[in-house]
């Protein structure tokens, strides 16, 4: 197709789309590890960051305040994360990986690992290299500074 304000909207399209694939096929995945991809991104975020403040998570997967409070408790209540203290700032807390949130994370980026295999099973490695280089391109466009 020519047309390129037509495609615009197909690439919505499939944006979404993929999306939901990526979504369903992640969370059929997780099951087993009592764990969603919410839950996933903190504990993944914290894995990349090392114990970091809610604010700083809210701030690293652009969310919403109230939603990362839900995540954050649902995790302790899993024995997942820990809340500490901050020296000298009585209200904040840092959040923290605990061993069992850590064993969970590295089985939770192993079934990802094995979910992405599968969901790009037909794309050879420069394909994925390119789209993943388009797509961090489109999201950085969109976030605010």
């Amino acid at each position: 197709m020519s047309d390129v304000a037509a495609i615009g909207p197909q690439v919505g399209l499939l944006l979404r789309l993929a999306h939901q694939r990526a979504a369903r096929t992640f969370r059929e995945a997780l099951i087993p590890l009592g764990i969603d991809g919410r839950l996933f991104g903190v504990l993944s975020a914290l894995g990349r960051l090392g114990p970091s403040t809610q604010a700083r998570l809210i701030t690293e997967l652009d969310a919403d305040k109230s939603a990362m409070l839900r995540t954050v408790d649902d995790l302790e209540q899993r024995g997942l994360v820990e809340r500490q203290t901050v020296p000298g700032d009585r209200r904040a807390r840092i959040i923290a990986l605990t061993a069992a949130g850590q064993e969970r994370l590295t089985a939770a980026e192993q079934t990802a690992t094995k979910a992405s295999a599968t969901l790009f099973a037909t794309m050879d490695p420069d394909e994925l290299v390119a789209l993943r280089d388009m797509l961090a391109r489109f999201v950085a466009e969109g976030r605010e500074p």
